[in-house]
């Protein structure tokens, strides 16, 4: 939803979506407006989900990795992703249910790995180490479509506003690790 942020941001960031998901914008406005209604609306906003073995990195990375002997990685990999392992998530998405109506939260746990440090962790696990190709972004969305241009993000959110305020804890903070063993 954030765009690249240009180093760190937290939920008040300028919104600046890629086209993929540009639609969320005005639907997360009408989900929020409901709070004027006395309902309790609150919006949790996923960075890059990982853990068993499912998900967006195993979608695009860990299986086309296994097909074709190599983990893509859309342009040079230095851009940086958010992450939140799929547990830490799903803790969040209880806590929020006591949030005051209205609030928004990133769901992340303050990892930035790039995203070539991603998909060499995925290259070990596919018993590849270090077999990344490199994709244009035109590459890139000609094998994976409009998703690709989101992969192309530097993305650095915090998740500091839902530690305060509903005393969230992640405890599974070595995305890296993880991803190699799986």
């Amino acid at each position: 939803m954030y765009g690249d942020t240009a180093g760190t941001v937290d939920e008040d960031a300028p919104l600046s979506p890629p086209r993929l998901t540009a639609w969320r914008v005005d639907n997360e406005k009408r989900v929020l407006a409901r709070a004027a209604t006395g309902e309790r609306p609150v919006v949790v906003m996923p960075g890059l989900v990982y853990g068993r073995s499912g998900g967006l990195i195993e979608m695009f990375y860990a299986a086309p990795g296994r097909e074709k002997g190599a983990v893509p990685c859309v342009g040079d990999g230095s851009n940086h992703w958010s992450l939140v392992h799929v547990e830490d998530l799903a803790e969040l998405y209880v806590l929020a249910l006591a949030a005051p109506a209205g609030s928004i939260y990133a769901g992340v746990s303050d990892q930035w790995p790039t995203a070539l440090q991603v998909s060499e962790a995925v290259s070990r696990a596919i018993g590849r180490p270090g077999a990344v190709r490199h994709l244009s972004i035109d590459e890139a969305t000609e094998e994976m479509g409009p998703v690709a241009e989101a992969f192309a993000l530097d993305q650095r959110l915090t998740g500091a506003r839902a530690r305060r305020e509903l005393g969230w804890k992640p405890v599974r903070l070595d995305a890296l690790t993880e991803l190699a063993n799986s």
